[in-house]
């Protein structure tokens, strides 16, 4: 019984923009309150004057608890109360933490993170908040010895509190790039919450966390928070074209699946012979916990099902440095891509060298392409496509075994349950695991017709175009270019040829 190995990156439908700030809370409602009851009657020898007098002092008291109401602007205790000039700006606390405060922080981090300065990275941090400096110190350690081109720490996005001097929440992007990995400058999402602890004192964090997705959809966040970096200490190891994260619960393990990753990572490159700006390299991220596994990178819970292996999309940060394997006159809309497997699966405990390679393979295909992915609002690369490029490109290098790959999709056929029509999102995705299976391999069948059909620089140029525009009439206008026919023929010329492949025997 196969196992899934799907690619659930982030939804391209998933707002990556800095979030927008709510507004401000109004006050509360004043209940407007008349004079008190008379107690008796109003004695005849008050005079005229005085009953004007309490006319003009009760229309003034109206006056004021109305625009009470209308009112946003709270003004700090001390404060002279007075008619501000037109055209000033609401009063501000005296204390309050400014934009170039804020940068500052966000600067002195990332100076002390490039300098190996622990002492500056935990310097602004509040001593006590529980945990905080202990994890920070755990993060700085964590991200010193991978081999990143760019790390730094900016600003995105500021929330002020309810009232002037109330705590800042801080939205701010760890900007990175991850060498021979990443073809731009990715984003994490972390949330700061701000203050200054007394008047005069440098402005200090209190609390870090990931910033919320806003809008939903079940991700826990957008920015790809967590990271490995942020859950526990790691180690790591590097080699060419691979970079491993492993938790110290892993640690013995990392070496010998970076040794592993390497020769998938060396396969997949040697034969792609695509369109360029392709990954050049692979971060990869083993788990031996199943929560931790659909966490990292804003995963959610059981996403999908029985998946061994994930490759989540990165956003590319709208401030970031593009490298050179990008393509020419395009703007990167994802610079890289994280692979997480769990090594508790089957690919990695049944001792099975050769299953785990074909896992690695099929991930890094994921990765390899990633940089080519364009984001259109509501629209996914149809999954036929993604997964069956992802098998294709991984069998590759042992044609050999093909034979051996498809052994649902014949029952499928013998069974009757193959309609002669390419699998869609719902099959591939589906929980029957035999269905399941059967869907990969009839959306590998489909790539190995067009290799067949029209060449192996056919393949990628489909896969390209695709990743490059999933629009319904693009997927079908880059199928007629890489095979000449029309959508309805080409899937009736590949209904042919998978039941004259597979039904026999």
């Amino acid at each position: 019984m196969a196992q899934s190995r799907r690619n659930a990156g982030t939804p391209a439908s998933a707002p990556h923009g800095t979030p927008t700030a709510p507004g401000n809370a109004q006050p509360p409602h004043r209940r407007r309150t008349g004079p008190p009851p008379a107690r008796g009657r109003i004695a005849n020898r008050l005079t005229v004057t005085l009953v004007a007098l309490l006319a003009v002092l009760a229309a003034v008291m109206a006056y004021g608890a109305t625009h009470s109401r209308q009112t946003t602007t709270r003004i700090p205790a001390g404060t002279p109360v007075g008619s501000p000039a037109p055209d000033t700006a609401a009063p501000q606390a005296p204390d309050a933490v400014t934009p170039t405060e804020l940068a500052a922080l966000a600067d002195t981090r990332s100076k002390a993170l490039a300098d190996g300065d622990e002492d500056a990275f935990l310097a602004a941090l509040d001593p006590a908040t529980p945990g905080l400096v202990d994890e920070q110190r755990r993060l700085f350690r964590n991200l010193r010895p991978i081999p990143f081109d760019e790390a730094a720490y900016r600003v995105a996005a500021t929330r002020p509190g309810p009232g002037p001097g109330d705590p800042l929440t801080v939205d701010v992007s760890f900007d990175h790039r991850i060498t021979h990995a990443d073809t731009s400058t990715v984003g994490e999402g972390y949330r700061w919450t701000v203050t200054r602890p007394a008047p005069g004192a440098a402005p200090r964090i209190t609390s870090i966390t990931g910033t919320p997705y806003e809008g939903g959809a079940g991700y826990r966040y957008a920015r790809d928070y967590p990271a490995p970096w942020d859950r526990a200490q790691l180690t790591v190891a590097r080699r060419p074209h691979v970079v491993v994260l492993a938790e110290q619960a892993l640690a013995d393990r990392a070496e010998p699946l970076a040794d592993a990753a390497e020769q998938a990572a060396a396969a997949d490159l040697a034969a792609y012979a695509g369109p360029r700006g392709t990954a050049p390299g692979f971060v990869v991220v083993p788990v031996a916990d199943r929560a931790a596994f659909y966490e990292l990178y804003g995963g959610r819970a059981d996403q999908h099902g029985d998946e061994s292996g994930l490759t989540y999309a990165l956003r590319s940060s709208p401030t970031g440095n593009t490298a050179a394997t990008a393509r020419p006159g395009t703007t990167a809309q994802f610079g890289g891509a994280r692979i997480v497997l769990d090594v508790t699966s089957g690919y990695f405990t049944g001792g099975d060298a050769i299953r785990t390679g074909d896992l690695l393979r099929h991930e890094m295909a994921h990765a390899l392409v990633t940089p080519l992915r364009s984001d259109l609002a509501g629209q996914n690369q149809p999954v036929w496509v993604v997964e069956g490029f992802a098998d294709w490109l991984a069998f590759r290098s042992d044609r050999d075994r093909l034979s051996a790959q498809f052994g649902e999709a014949r029952t499928y056929l013998r069974t009757g349950r193959f309609t002669g029509t390419l699998p869609t999102d719902a099959d591939l995705y589906q929980a029957d695991p035999v269905g399941n299976a059967a869907s990969y391999q009839l959306a590998h069948l489909a790539m190995l017709r067009i290799e067949e059909t029209h060449g192996t620089s056919a393949v990628f140029r489909f896969a390209a175009a695709v990743y490059a525009d999933p629009s319904a009439a693009a997927v079908d206008r880059a199928l007629r270019d890489a095979t000449g026919l029309d959508r309805a023929a080409f899937e009736a010329d590949w209904a042919r040829y998978v039941r004259a492949l597979l039904d026999h025997g």
